[in-house]
């Protein structure tokens, strides 16, 4: 079965419905120009802060662009909907973009802004927690569309967790924080450029902290996806949506405590200054610049790897050749 079968347009089109953005919409949109939606598959968090110096700074206007960057409620969800191409632009984990490509879904990357997604597994300081094999006999909170959820298997099996001694407690991802902080689980799943500086400003507490990528799981992390066909259509169109994001990105590698400014000013509930400029701090330290290349340039054996992982753990059905994955070729 694939993503994008008849049975699952509708349930994309009512996702696309549900999409309900939590910003200011007249703050998200910019001048008069070529209508541009940027869907990210979640809530507003610190690590979209580089998009939000782009549009702050005008550099979508300059490319003659009318942007609006809005948020999303999952991963599959917003892929589906750019996929069924009533939306054209999704920002999110490139790994669920994988997945989809090799279920068919008919989207590409086409900038990727992190070639290993920072997430973590964190747990209480007298919550033994230094192996993955230290999961067995704990729960862990999951959510459907977050990443590390979607993961779960691929990193057991690559590290002989029995899986079956992990008790998965299915929650909304908006009470999975609350519970974990309730001790009512005993492991959760964050980022470590949004949910770990919030977590531990919060409560004061130094978790420990468990990371994914040490141990077998780097898979590739924030890019820009699109609709593959809409793409062809519109090269340039992309062309300018990834210069402007590019300078965005810059500007905030140079100073992220300035970019965490600026997106502050778009967020309706305003966050910590201290916790956004860690977590702006976190997710430049993470970002995809290599020397030579534009940022975001997608190097072929970095989706390779995330292929075999996946093929291997059994997370990908029908591989294909790697440049149906991605194209550099709107980079400039």
């Amino acid at each position: 079965m694939v993503w994008w079968d008849r049975r699952t347009c509708l349930a994309a089109a009512l996702g696309a419905a549900l999409l309900a953005g939590g910003l200011d919409g007249a703050a998200a949109q910019g001048a008069a120009g070529d209508k541009v939606v940027i869907r990210f598959t979640w809530k507003l968090k610190g690590e979209y802060a580089p998009l939000f110096v782009a549009l702050d700074k005008g550099y979508y206007k300059a490319e003659g662009l009318d942007v609006a960057l809005s948020e999303g409620s999952g991963a599959q969800t917003v892929l589906k909907v750019v996929g069924t191409g009533q939306e054209h632009f999704a920002y999110g984990p490139a790994v669920n973009a994988l997945q989809a490509v090799s279920q068919e879904l008919p989207v590409k990357l086409v900038a990727l802004y992190q070639t290993s997604t920072p997430m973590g597994v964190i747990a209480f300081p007298e919550v033994t927690l230094k192996t993955p094999k230290d999961m067995e006999g704990k729960s862990i909170a999951i959510s459907s569309g977050e990443t590390f959820s979607d993961m779960i298997r691929p990193f057991a099996k690559l590290n002989g967790i029995d899986i079956e001694q992990v008790k998965r407690v299915q929650l909304d991802n908006s009470a999975r924080a609350s519970q974990f902080l309730a001790r009512r689980v005993d492991l959760l799943s964050v980022f470590l450029t949004n949910d770990l500086p919030k977590m531990e400003h919060v409560t004061g507490v130094k978790f420990n902290l468990l990371k994914p990528a040490d141990f077998g799981l780097a898979v590739p992390g924030a890019a820009l996806i699109v609709n593959t066909a809409w793409a062809e259509r519109n090269p340039e169109l992309v062309r300018k949506v990834l210069r402007a994001t590019a300078r965005g990105y810059a500007d905030a590698m140079a100073d992220p405590v300035a970019a965490s400014q600026i997106f502050q000013k778009y967020l309706t509930i305003k966050e910590d200054p201290g916790v956004l400029e860690r977590q702006v701090k976190a997710t430049m330290a993470s970002t995809n610049a290599p020397a030579g290349k534009p940022i975001g340039w997608t190097d072929e054996a970095t989706i390779v790897r995330a292929l075999d992982l996946l093929t291997e753990t059994g997370s990908l059905k029908g591989r294909r050749d790697p440049g149906a994955y991605y194209s550099n070729a709107y980079l400039q």
